[in-house]
C-alpha cells in the first residue's frame, strides 16, 4: 500500500502500532482512502481497514463513529488534497488565457496522479459503485476546477460563446485527467499498453489543452445545443 501522509520502506504498509509514528485515526485515514479507493464503500471491510491499520473496531468508532463517518473522512480529505496552493498563480489574468488552461490541466493532473492516484480511483468508484448518502462523494472536490476551466474558455471565446458546448468540453477534460491518472497508475492495463510511447505528463497535459482549444474553438460560433 502507497502511503499517504509520510513515506514508508514497507509496501504493505502498517499492520501494527509500533511500525508507525502515524497516530492512530491518521493511520486507519490512510489505510482507508486505498481501501475505499481499490474496493468501493460497499466492498471495503471495516475488519481489514483495522488489521492493516494495526488498530480495532471500536478505534475506528471513536474517530470516525462508524464505517460512513469513515468514508466521509475519505471524502474530505481527497477534497483537502485537490485544492491547488499554487492556484493563484495558475489562473492569474497576467497569463494568455490558453497557457491558464494548459496550467489548470496540468494542476489537476499533478493532484490526481502519482500517490494521489487514490483520488482518481474513488471518483471512478464512485461512478460505478455509488455510496447512498448523496452528500458523501468526491467529485465536488473537483468543482473548482470544473468553473475555472470554463472561465478560461469563455476569455477564449468572448461573452457570446456557445454555454452548453464550453461546460461540455470542461466536463470533458476533467474526465480524461481523471482517466490518463488512473492509466499512468496502471501502466501494464491493456489499454494503456496501446500507446507505443507513453508520454509524460506535461506532454499529455499540452495535447489535451492543444485538442480542447481546437474543439471549443470550432464550436464555439455554432448554435448552442438544444434538449430533444
Amino acid at each position: 500500500m502507497k502511503t499517504l501522509f509520510r513515506q514508508s520502506s514497507k509496501a504493505d504498509g502498517p499492520t501494527s502500532p509500533g511500525e508507525t509514528s502515524l497516530p492512530a485515526r491518521d493511520r486507519v485515514l490512510e489505510v482507508a482512502c486505498e481501501m475505499f479507493a481499490e474496493a468501493g464503500f460497499h466492498g471495503t471491510h471495516l475488519r481489514e481497514i483495522c488489521r492493516r491499520a494495526g488498530t480495532n473496531v471500536a478505534g475506528v468508532c471513536y474517530h470516525f463513529h462508524s464505517k460512513e463517518g469513515l468514508y466521509e473522512a475519505v471524502v474530505m480529505e481527497a477534497g483537502r488534497r485537490l485544492v491547488d496552493p499554487a492556484g493563484g498563480i495558475v489562473t492569474s489574468p497576467e497569463l494568455p488565457p490558453a497557457r491558464r488552461l494548459q496550467g489548470l490541466v496540468e494542476s489537476l493532473m499533478q493532484r490526481l496522479g502519482a500517490e494521489r492516484a487514490w483520488i482518481a480511483k474513488l471518483l471512478t468508484r464512485e461512478l460505478v459503485d455509488p455510496v447512498s448518502d448523496a452528500h458523501m462523494h468526491a467529485a465536488p472536490g473537483l468543482e473548482r476546477d470544473f468553473v475555472l476551466f470554463q472561465a478560461v474558455m469563455r476569455d477564449l471565446l468572448g461573452t457570446n460563446a456557445n454555454t452548453e458546448a464550453i461546460r461540455l468540453h470542461s466536463l470533458s477534460l476533467v474526465c480524461e485527467c481523471v482517466f490518463y491518472c488512473l492509466a499512468e497508475d496502471n501502466l501494464r492495463h491493456p489499454l494503456t499498453e496501446l500507446a507505443v510511447v507513453r508520454p509524460n505528463r506535461a506532454r499529455l497535459a499540452r495535447f489535451l489543452t492543444q485538442r480542447s482549444l481546437g474543439a471549443v474553438q470550432r464550436e464555439g460560433a455554432e448554435p448552442e445545443v438544444s434538449n430533444p
